[in-house]
């Protein structure tokens, strides 16, 4: 299988990627492949677009699992109400 440019890039950089994606409410993959693009990562806005709508699918299934399991969703780390470290996990899942 094809690596993708997103899974090339280091793992702090996919983490900062992650984190962006998720603070701009998965929006505006141009503006992000740009920022990118100026540190030197050759990402295309497609490809964030790819992996942001995998993550977002990811991000809102474990909002509904947090919701379905009666639990409140942590709010110490990120706007939408859940901890960007799950994302990790994600990412070391496949997402």
């Amino acid at each position: 299988m094809r690596r993708n440019s997103i899974d090339c890039l280091s793992p702090d950089v996919r983490k900062a990627v992650r984190q962006a994606l998720y603070a701009r409410g998965f929006r505006d993959y141009a503006g992000l492949a740009a920022e990118l693009a100026a540190q030197g990562h050759a990402v295309s806005k497609s490809a964030l677009h790819r992996y942001g709508r995998k993550l977002e699918e990811a991000v809102k299934a474990a909002e509904l699992a947090t919701l379905v399991q009666g639990d409140e969703p942590h709010r110490n780390e990120a706007p939408g109400g859940i901890q960007l470290d799950f994302l990790d996990e994600l990412e070391s899942e496949g997402a």
